[in-house]
């Protein structure tokens, strides 16, 4: 359901350029490996380098020393998904057309970064520790290598929300993926490997001893544990011989409000807290340590500086709208100075309330809302004291300057568009925090629109009525939505999540009338829609679902839940043939999606095609989670193709997982007798009768 940044994520991107053979004068772009960190959800006041004295961060503060430290780094959007892109395409949102997580991915058109290092010959390889950088938005473009597997049995059965890998996983990920890469010690193809640590994303769980150590800052804690594991692979680096030689890049994509204006973790507002980030060039050999650039910088001009760096021409480079800040961290003459950019979108994708534009100088941050801000960032770097009355001219001046590269950078909105999201992606999102639904598709008007300052109260009320929700505390959820609709009553998120919580209740008439009325809010709401299919499949009504499942696949064909869902009512109307094409489509869509993977061999056995049912009923079984049904109709399907004993264990593992399960419990009976273990079968054949079951009267004789 719905929740809220908890949210989006921060990355500390940490960029390491690794020699591929020994120190000489030719260029570095002939010898050097990128490797790419980002740490979620870093701020920059949690470094040491950046002026912080509670939160031990000795690895990060190393590379700062030994590296150039730009002061005033700013994210372009407070949002992990958008801001990864715009580091890795150097374009800005209104120009990549990913502004928040409710876009449909990447467009093809947009290069990234990983494509162009494939083009110049690099071996490519990233490992991400968490959901949000799922390759299903197109971060996976120009990899050969993109780790983003987690256990689907963990999918299953927890909140999507926390699954991650700590960071001591995935940098082993890493490791083991350097030592195995072809050429031992010889001169080896350069590689572009991009690591991603999750930790400090909320909801904050440090391991100990940081857990202890940082108890009651326990956002702190998670920062102080991954720089324990950035420390782990910078010493691997220095053990191998290449951490002198590398280029690293450290920046955040954007920060962690807690509880500054109001706001917890990220993706509502634009204020410092969430958007100045850390931004750290270590050169080759430490050439430019310990020095600081104030100049204000942005995440898009990663892209730029790291290709002018390693000297790299590439078509990409016609795309860039960042700055190269080579210049500033070699210490030759800067580049023009210039306002910062940052946006959200997110108040008006999910709400229909009004974005958030800021442009960020050396002096001011000015914010255009339906009532605008302006800070004095030296003298209030809080940002507490708006002097949008006394700063008329000031605010002017950059808000024509805001307006001039909105129109400069807009794209057209088809060039902007990307792929369908998937339905699975969206509930992944949603267990995140991430209020991950869309409003209606048109673009926001200039004025009208409410404020997302005057609507933090109701934010949060969703926010919570979502996690009263997913605790299952249903009457307190409904409660605040009562209110929240109240001041809301347009808001078609409201009657969506009443909907989600009477079909939680198998209330389904009352779960039926919220889904539609929030369809007449926003139409076009597959959340919504695919919520009225599962109803009526809930209740039998099969006709009624598949006209709604149907309009689900016209707007995403990769909707592999509407598929499910048409297989579901096809098999309940008992039309086996075309349930096993449904399924089979949504396998197709879908492979890792444990639930088709078993209704397609369920079909299958029930069809008697038992040789073709294995395939997919062992597949669900390794995708999990655990399912007595599953294991019954794999333990069939192999009684039935003369694989015996493999049929006895599959209904031995049903009742592992259900010992109540009659039907699993008489397939072992059968299939002992079958066996010739008639005193085996025959106890478990009491144990049946012993359980109550009516299935003992009925089949008593076969086993007297």
């Amino acid at each position: 359901m719905v929740r809220v940044p908890r949210h989006l994520s921060i990355l500390a991107t940490m960029v390491l350029f690794l020699p591929i053979a020994a120190p000489a004068q030719s260029s570095p772009a002939a010898k050097t490996s990128l490797l790419l960190i980002t740490v979620d959800t870093l701020r920059a006041d949690r470094l040491g380098c950046y002026g912080a004295r509670r939160v031990e961060t000795p690895a990060m503060d190393a590379l700062a020393q030994e590296g150039v430290r730009f002061a005033n780094a700013y994210a372009q959007v407070p949002i992990t998904l958008p801001s990864h892109t715009v580091i890795l395409s150097g374009m800005y949102p209104v120009s990549n057309g990913v502004r928040d997580f409710t876009s449909s991915g990447i467009p093809p058109s947009v290069g990234m970064l990983a494509e162009t290092f494939k083009r110049q010959g690099y071996m490519t390889a990233a490992f991400v520790s968490a959901f949000v950088l799922d390759g299903t938005w197109g971060f996976n473009r120009g990899f050969d290598t993109y780790d983003d597997h987690f256990d689907a049995r963990q999918f299953e059965t927890r909140n999507p929300g926390s699954i991650e890998r700590r960071a001591d996983a995935t940098v082993d990920r890493l490791l083991a993926w350097l030592k195995a890469r072809p050429g031992g010690k010889s001169p080896r193809q350069p590689f572009f490997v991009w690591l991603h640590l999750f930790d400090p994303h909320s909801d904050y769980n440090p391991p100990e001893p940081y857990r202890t150590r940082y108890a009651g800052r326990l956002y702190d804690g998670e920062v102080a544990y991954a720089d324990s594991q950035l420390a782990r692979l910078f010493g691997e680096l220095r053990r191998s011989g290449e951490y002198d030689h590398a280029l690293i890049a450290l920046l955040g994509d954007h920060g962690e409000s807690l509880g500054e204006h109001g706001e917890d973790e990220h993706g509502f507002f634009v204020y410092n807290a969430t958007t100045h980030v850390p931004f750290i060039l270590k050169l080759p050999h430490s050439e430019g340590a310990r020095r600081v650039i104030s100049q204000p910088v942005g995440t898009i001009d990663l892209a730029p500086t790291l290709l002018d760096l390693l000297r790299l021409r590439d078509p990409i480079r016609g795309q860039f709208q960042g700055s190269s800040l080579a210049s500033l961290a070699l210490g030759k003459p800067p580049p023009a100075e210039r306002p910062v950019y940052c946006e959200t979108y997110y108040p008006w994708s999910s709400f229909g309330w009004a974005p958030l534009h800021a442009l960020v100088s050396r002096k001011f941050r000015f914010v255009e809302a339906p009532r605008a801000e302006i800070y004095d960032l030296a003298a209030d770097p809080g940002e507490t004291r708006n002097l949008i009355e006394s700063r008329r001219s000031d605010s002017e001046a950059l808000r024509a300057e805001l307006q001039n590269l909105e129109r400069r950078y807009a794209a057209p909105a088809a060039a902007a568009k990307g792929p369908p999201l998937a339905p699975e992606t969206v509930e992944k999102l949603k267990s995140l925090g991430y209020v991950a639904y869309s409003a209606p598709a048109a673009p926001p008007p200039h004025s009208g629109l409410a404020d997302p300052k005057d609507r933090l109260q109701t934010f949060k009320s969703i926010l919570r009525a979502t996690d009263l929700a997913a605790t299952g505390r249903v009457g307190e959820s409904n409660a605040l939505l009562a209110r929240a609709r109240a001041e809301e009553p347009k808001l078609y998120l409201i009657p969506f999540m009443l909907g989600e919580n009477a079909a939680r209740a198998e209330r389904w008439n009352d779960a039926e009338t919220q889904f539609l009325a929030c369809l007449k809010l926003n139409p076009t709401f597959q959340q919504a829609v695919m919520g009225l299919a599962r109803v009526y499949i809930a209740q039998g009504k099969a006709p009624a679902a598949r006209p709604w499942l149907e309009l689900a696949l016209h707007e995403n064909p990769r909707n592999f839940l509407a598929w499910h869902g048409l297989g579901l009512a096809a098999r309940s109307e008992k039309n086996l043939e075309e349930a096993r094409r449904w399924f089979t489509r949504a396998v197709e869509e879908k492979p890792s999606y444990a639930p088709s993977q078993q209704e397609l061999g369920i079909v299958l056995v029930e069809m008697q095609r038992y040789r073709e049912a294995i395939g997919p009923l062992r597949r669900a079984a390794e995708l999990g989670p655990e399912s007595a049904i599953g294991a019954n109709y794999l333990g069939t399907a192999y009684t039935n193709t003369n694989r015996l004993q493999e049929g006895i264990a599959q209904y031995r593992r049903a009742l592992q997982i259900s010992q109540d399960y009659a039907i699993a419990r008489l397939n072992l009976a059968f299939a002992l007798l079958k066996s010739g273990d008639r005193t085996t079968a025959r106890r478990e054949f009491q144990t049946l009768c012993q359980q109550g079951s009516p299935l003992c009267r009925e089949y008593r004789s076969r086993f007297e």
